[in-house]
């Protein structure tokens, strides 16, 4: 075991020390995130390996010391990975996530457990740009867990994060692994019941997100924004505008109403979003044309894979111990077998010529 892993571990035991001691229930906080943060404390044995495959991941692509680098915990949801990074000793901690209640949420939880995060940033990637711009805070690794298959447009994504001052590095790890051919169905039963069952709205429901389907959804909008249209049309053009939300979906249905060519602007046969947010339903990515759009000789890119997390279970550990030795036996970067794949990117310093 490196130094990292150790001090991976150690950082891993003292924030669930922390959690276990802290009573949810006292903390004026949401139950979209209390429910989130009782699920990482009762399945720690689950979760954990995850966040130090994630992290050990994120300490071998910073460019100097751990003390001395800035970690940005990206749509950071109740704030798990923001607290591993600063246990982990990073010099700064930047929190963002586009759902204020969660932000809201994160302040009162670092407060109860002791451990302060130094900027909170509200809004999508270019709210988080200005911000970071603005404030000459350097940037020295972008990170998530879960929040790459729900950014609505990856390639504007990554086109906006060059705006920031290099060089820096990003790890985003997901679980939307399309590669694996059994998550791969998974997945598009997630989709169908997006698309078209909806969900019921529980304890810990977010609020920012949609229940009923999605292509119900679609139809409504493109009905309050179209007239003079017979419902069967507007159903063709609610099914054609799958996987778009807001003013994109009343631009193309009124394009394919002009032009009288109706085709669906969705490539994939099941990928979906919430129509009103543009939040992904566990987006299958295209990770071979997302890696062309961004990988340049400025940028590198590469996707590796995970091991599967065991349990008490010892009889459902068998299957999971012969795949984590597949995994290993076929390298890094095959994703047939992984439960999940993380993004890695480097981002060069940008190298300027001085004309003469």
């Amino acid at each position: 075991m490196n130094d990292s892993e150790i001090l991976i571990n150690q950082s891993i035991d003292k924030l669930s020390l922390k959690l276990g001691k802290l009573n949810l229930d006292d903390l004026n906080i949401s139950e979209y995130n209390k429910r989130y943060l009782k699920d990482y404390s009762n399945n720690l044995s689950f979760f954990m390996p995850l966040y130090h495959g994630l992290l050990e991941k994120t300490i071998n692509k910073l460019s100097k010391p751990i003390i001395e680098s800035s970690f940005v915990d990206y749509g950071g949801g109740c704030g798990f990975l923001s607290f591993l990074a600063i246990e982990l000793g990073f010099e700064k901690v930047i929190y963002n996530d586009i759902y204020q209640v969660s932000i809201d949420d994160v302040k009162v939880i670092s407060k109860a457990l002791n451990l302060k995060i130094d900027y909170f940033v509200s809004g999508d990637v270019s709210q988080f740009i200005s911000f970071i711009n603005e404030n000459k805070i350097k940037v020295d690794h972008i990170c998530s867990f879960d929040v790459l298959e729900h950014i609505y447009d990856l390639e504007g994504w990554f086109t906006e994060i060059n705006e920031i001052k290099k060089p820096f590095s990003l790890c985003f790890m997901t679980s939307a692994n399309a590669s694996n051919p059994i998550i791969h169905q998974k997945l598009k039963k997630i989709h169908y019941k997006a698309e078209y069952i909806g969900s019921n709205i529980q304890k810990g429901w977010k609020e920012r997100d949609s229940n009923l389907p999605f292509l119900e959804i679609r139809k409504n909008i493109i009905s309050e924004n179209v007239t003079n249209v017979s419902q069967e049309k507007i159903s063709t053009l609610a099914k054609n505008t799958r996987g778009l939300f807001g003013a994109d979906i009343i631009k193309h249905a009124k394009e394919q109403l002009n032009t009288n060519s109706f085709k669906d602007k969705n490539k994939h046969p099941t990928n979906t979003c919430d129509p009103l947010t543009g939040n992904w339903a566990e987006h299958i990515i295209d990770i071979y044309t997302l890696r062309k759009k961004i990988e340049n000789k400025n940028t590198s890119v590469q996707f590796t894979n995970s091991f599967y997390s065991y349990s008490d279970n010892r009889i459902l550990n068998i299957p999971k111990f012969i795949m984590n030795f597949l995994i290993r036996m076929f390298g890094k970067q095959n994703l047939f077998f992984s439960p999940s794949y993380t993004l890695e990117v480097s981002y060069k310093q940008d190298v300027f010529r001085v004309k003469k």
